[in-house]
């Protein structure tokens, strides 16, 4: 599988060691639910980033349903895409004011 969808599967799969990089719909009712993702992300140097929704979210991956959290692991298919979207996206969090606390490892 190259991505995990869910604040279960995604937990789960951080935590068996699989790499890659997560997104966050930043419209989860309680906050709760997901404020252990940037934590669990962090102690293993997983980049993460948000985005404004769940639907959103969802479409992105192809599904009709909204989705919460997704990893996206390394994938020899689309090795360039994903390289491309870690030049552009994850390397562009260093260059935010005020963003120390997301951790942007490799």
């Amino acid at each position: 599988k190259c991505i995990r969808r869910g604040v279960k599967d995604v937990a789960k799969a951080i935590r068996k060691g699989e790499k890659g990089f997560v997104v966050i719909a930043g419209d989860i009712s309680p906050i709760d639910v997901i404020s252990h993702l940037p934590v669990l992300c962090e102690e293993h140097k997983i980049p993460y980033c948000y985005v404004p929704a769940r639907l959103d979210l969802g479409q992105a991956i192809g599904s009709n349903t909204p989705c919460s959290t997704i990893l996206i692991t390394k994938n020899d298919e689309y090795k360039e895409k994903y390289k491309q979207w870690y030049q552009r996206r994850v390397r562009g969090l260093l260059n935010l004011p005020q963003r120390q606390n997301v951790y942007v490892g490799e």
